[in-house]
């Protein structure tokens, strides 16, 4: 697996699954979280937290369950791991001391703060966080691909005093950008902007408009 994940969720999926094994149930199960572009550390828990269940599940059961969860994550429709692995994260963020990082969004006329653990995007902020500045966040950050860089609606930009803390996007999101609504020299797309301590006090600004590739994305 690639550096998709530090103890993260996945800002960027892996896509390439490895053929069946013969590994372990248990083994088997993590080892396909991981593939999903988890951590091993997230994977672990899921694993851990499925078999701590009351009623708990066997080993065999614990693969066509995570599966379940996954839902179709080849278009980005999670059906339950996603929450379940934010859960896993803020867990070991909390026993682990992690960092709450607060930053300011400027959208239009109007602006407000909002915070996470280290290691969230803010589409995982959007998504999972229930705190006042979570809820204004999912009022002006539109994210259409849940988070699989297919449509450039979460674009943010950060202000050029932050931007070289932050660090530029890697290839697959610059090409995702380019496509943007009116892109920035700072523009980064919110699923893929991860906070870390070092982004204490940063400054993003939603732009006044969104163009909405993942509409035209045939599935079948």
């Amino acid at each position: 697996m690639s550096n998709c994940f530090v103890a993260t969720l996945k800002p960027g999926a892996c896509r390439g699954f490895a053929a069946s094994s013969s590994l372990p149930p248990e083994e088997e199960a993590q080892s396909f979280i991981e593939e999903l572009g988890y951590s091993k550390e997230i994977a672990r828990g899921i694993v851990s937290a499925l078999k701590s269940f009351e009623a708990g599940l066997q080993d065999s059961q614990i693969l066509p369950f995570v599966k379940q969860l996954a839902g179709r994550w080849e278009v980005g429709e999670d059906a339950g791991l996603e929450a379940m692995a934010l859960s896993v994260q803020q867990e070991l963020a909390r026993t682990e001391g992690r960092a709450k990082v607060h930053f300011t969004i400027v959208a239009g006329n109007r602006s407000f703060d909002c915070e996470g653990y280290d290691g969230l995007s803010l589409l995982d902020i959007i998504k999972h966080q229930d705190s006042a500045g979570a809820q204004e966040l999912a009022e002006v950050l539109e994210c259409a691909c849940s988070g699989i860089m297919a449509c450039s609606t979460c674009q943010v930009i950060v202000h050029p005093d932050w931007f070289e803390r932050v660090g530029e996007p890697e290839e697959e999101e610059q090409d995702m950008l380019d496509l943007a609504f009116d892109p920035q020299p700072t523009s980064r797309l919110g699923c893929q902007l991860v906070l870390k301590p070092e982004l204490e006090g940063l400054v993003l600004t939603i732009p006044s408009g969104a163009n909405n590739l993942f509409d035209h994305i045939p599935f079948e």
